[in-house]
This record gives structure tokens, sequence and C-alpha cells, in this order.
């Protein structure tokens, strides 16, 4: 058999070798890789249209009925002296200076209503609730007014407050009126926008407003019998039953509410020197 010729071997070498060459590149080169499809993102659902909300309640308001009103008159100002005076007893009064209010009754004592004057000795002002002190607090804390103590025509005294005057004044009585009937079944509510409570009590509902005006007494809603209530009543503690102009009954903290006989002050200078020289009213 003849053998090849050498250039022939030599040329199935070398095609051999390039060949397996070409494998192992194909091999060791990673396959390609399909494109990777991108997601578009889906819109953001839309927030839902906002429900019209229910318009709240109006509340009622709390003084939609007719007012008696009264004009309550201070004539403190037109007297410095009384006016220096009277800021000096306010603190006073505040304070429970038992010493200073002492220096202001006379010797022969002052008289409460219509009763006998009563010494200093028997008003206890030692005592901080004793009833001279819830006196002159409520009747301090409107305005004062001058007055003749005496019988001259000249103003000689002050009367502290003048809610009562003010009160005959713009509200007489009617001719069909008997005794002190009217007096009895009225209250003066002195202050601006006190509060009308449903029940005696600062935890129960406000059911009106009330500001220097006139109301009916609700004298029925009193279980205690006459006496009892004179001896209990403070003028500064406790609540008064009132009837609004809308029948509505309520309460209203005795501090605001005044009775036309209720007791108030007189004080006059004597001697140069000031004195409570009286205490009417309270019977």
């Amino acid at each position: 058999m003849r053998k090849a010729p050498l250039w022939i071997a030599i040329a199935v070498t070398s095609a051999a070798v390039v060949g397996a060459g070409i494998a192992a590149t194909v091999r060791l080169s990673p396959p390609a890789q399909a494109p990777v499809a991108q997601s578009t993102p889906s819109p953001e659902p839309s927030a839902p249209a906002p429900t019209p909300s229910t318009p709240p309640t109006p509340e009622p308001k709390l003084d939609d009925f007719p007012h008696q009103k009264i004009t309550l008159r201070d004539e403190t100002a037109n007297e410095p002296e009384f006016a220096a005076f009277r800021q000096r007893l306010e603190k006073a009064v505040q304070k429970r200076d038992a010493q200073f209010v002492s220096s202001l009754i006379p010797s022969q004592g002052v008289p409460f209503g219509f009763g006998r004057p009563q010494k200093l000795e028997n008003m206890k002002l030692n005592d901080p609730k004793a009833r001279l002190w819830g006196i002159l607090e409520k009747s301090l804390s409107s305005g004062c007014g001058t007055m003749n103590v005496t019988s001259t025509t000249t103003p000689d005294g002050w009367i502290c407050p003048t809610v009562q005057r003010d009160f005959a004044k713009q509200y007489p009585s009617t001719p069909g009126s008997q005794g002190i009937e009217y007096e009895l079944s009225k209250v003066i509510v002195v202050g601006d926008r006190v509060n009308v409570r449903s029940k005696p009590s600062l935890d129960s509902p406000v059911i009106a407003v009330l500001s220097n005006e006139l109301v009916d007494f609700d004298r029925k809603s009193s279980q205690n019998s006459q006496e009892e209530q004179i001896e209990a009543y403070s003028p500064i503690e406790g609540w008064t039953p009132i009837i609004l102009p809308n029948d509505k009954k309520g309460y209203v903290f005795n501090r605001y509410a005044f009775h036309p006989l209720e007791s108030r002050i007189v004080l006059q200078k004597v001697k140069g020197q000031w004195q409570i020289v009286g205490v009417p009213g309270g019977d």
C-alpha cells in the first residue's frame, strides 16, 4: 500500500488541530441569554372620592329666649375717697382680715334687717365662714351708691350693692301684687354670661347663660322649711333655683343670684372713720 505523501498528512493533522480549537472555543463561550421583558408598572389605584360628611347638629343657643335686662349703677368712680376705702375693704374681706373689719363695727353694734344691733363679739369674725363675711363679699362684688343715712338731704352714706335699688326702679311691683310677694318671686342674676345649670352641681349641663337680668325664683324647688332655709343660706355658696323665661328650670350659684330683699351693707363716715352702720334686708 502506498503511503500518503507527507504534505497530505501534515494538512490533515493541521485541520484536526484547528477543528478542536474551534470546538473548544464554542463550548467555553456562554450561550446567549434571551432578553428579559421589562414589566410595565400598573397604575396606582386612585383614592375614592371623599364622601360629603354629615354637617354637625348645631348646639342649641343658650340665650335664645326673651331677656329682662337690668342696668346696674356704680357711683364709686365719682368719689375717689370712698373708692379707695372700698378697695381696702375688699382686700380685707378676701383675706378675712378680722382686725380691719372689726375696726368698722360701732361700739353699739350693727343692726341686721329689722332686728336689734349685733355686737362685735357675736359676729364671730375669726370664723372665715361667719355670716358677715359672706354678706360683705357679695355686697362689694357689684356697684355702690350714695344714700341718706340721716334725715339730711345731703348724701352722707353709701349702700352696697345697688342691685336691689336698681331693680325697684326699673321693675316696680304691679298694682295687683300683694305685700312682698312680688319681690319674693324674683331673682336678679348679676354678672357677664353666668351659667345656669340643670342641677345644683358644677358637673351638671349648662342650659342657659344670663347677664345682668331678671328671672323668676323657683320657690317650689326648695324642700326645707323657711326657717331652715334662712339658717342654712349662704350668700356666696350653694345654689338658687330659678325659672327661665322659656319655663325651663335651673340653678345659679348663689354668688351671682341677688334677691330683691337680700342683705346689703350701709357704710358711713363717723367722726372721720368709716363704719358699717347697717345691714338692711335679709328678713
